[in-house]
């Protein structure tokens, strides 16, 4: 089983539609935004040795434009379009990739629910690997309100041909840091911790995946001198991620050439797939979860073999990812038993 949980940045069908600079084009990474997302969700050839070579059971949408602000309420007509172009996309690329269409067919589950101003949770599936079962908006079981700023939407599967096998995703996308340097973390990490009192965090094979804007490290010292981290109650009854501290994954708008290696175009540790696996009935056995560096990794693929983008054309491959977003993939690999 591999899913993908990627913040898109405000993802909505004309984006899709935005195409490249032509120069961009001829690298053969895709000719627009949709082009380039489906080359990266079905780990086409463009991403080898960068992505596992098969396509995604469940590809996560965070940031996913809708209209609306009431949390709860219906979504609106103008997030289907994406949806649809995403998973029309999805499904042409089968054979055009040489996957077995009698493995790989996509749909998505109605999103029902805004999440947050103009923003819901996207889940596009693998028909012939989950079923859906049902969605639902995350409350906080301790007082029955919405998680402040955008609220989790929850998908639940079960596993195709694995009977009584279930999978719950909650997509995430936390508030932002924001004040003083000692307490600029709290917002994001304020809100992780109320993750443990949700209904999801109370179901084993649950994972919590998107965009955190904190790490597990990151922590502030409360006003009662306790140091604060974000998943530390989520540790405490089971929860865990595969992701070392420090993965970059927020993708900066210009490139800092004088900074080493990544941290040249990606500045902060803000995605994350945090996950609970039941011990005593364990149906997941993760295997691997990682970020796919889609800027330092990044190939012309007119030259056999590819040659490598960055860094020589660093600043046009940046200039082109943040045409697609400003944050980079978190994928995962299990296997469900």
């Amino acid at each position: 089983m591999k899913v993908i949980s990627w913040n898109l940045k405000n993802i909505s069908a004309n984006k899709l539609k935005n195409k490249f600079q032509p120069l961009f084009q001829s690298y053969g990474l895709g000719n627009n935004v949709l082009g380039y997302i489906v080359n990266v969700v079905m780990g086409a050839d463009q991403w080898e040795d960068v992505i596992s070579p098969a396509p995604a059971d469940l590809f996560v949408v965070i940031e996913l434009k809708t209209g609306g602000s009431a949390k709860g309420a219906a979504v609106s007509g103008n997030c289907y379009p994406t949806l649809d172009a995403l998973k029309n996309a999805l499904n042409a690329a089968v054979p055009t990739l040489n996957y077995d269409p009698q493995e790989y067919d996509f749909d998505y589950v109605n999103p029902i629910y805004v999440t947050g101003q103009h923003e819901t949770v996207g889940f596009i599936y693998n028909k012939k690997a989950l079923t859906p079962t049902g969605t639902a908006v995350e409350r906080d079981t301790s007082n029955n309100a919405y998680l402040p700023g955008r609220t989790p939407l929850v998908a639940t599967f079960d596993v195709v041909g694995k009977a009584g096998v279930s999978l719950r995703f909650s997509g995430i996308h936390d508030p932002p840091p924001s004040g003083a340097a000692a307490v600029r973390m709290r917002p994001p990490i304020n809100y992780c911790v109320r993750l443990v009192n949700t209904p999801s965090a109370k179901v084993v094979n649950t994972f919590f995946l998107g965009d955190f804007n904190c790490q597990p490290s990151d922590n502030y010292i409360n006003g009662k001198g306790n140091i604060i981290y974000p998943f530390a109650d989520l540790y405490a009854v089971g929860y865990g991620t595969e992701l070392p501290d420090d993965t970059l994954t927020s993708v900066r708008r210009k490139l800092v050439s004088t900074n080493p290696g990544e941290s040249a175009y990606l500045n902060a540790a803000y995605d994350n797939n945090i996950y609970h696996v039941s011990t005593a009935n364990p149906n997941v056995v993760v295997g691997d979860e990682e970020v796919p560096d889609l800027i330092g990794e990044a190939k012309d693929m007119t030259f056999d073999p590819p040659s490598a983008l960055y860094p020589t054309n660093g600043r046009a491959t940046l200039n082109a990812y943040n045409a697609v977003s400003d944050h980079l993939p978190v994928i995962i690999d299990f296997n469900v038993i």
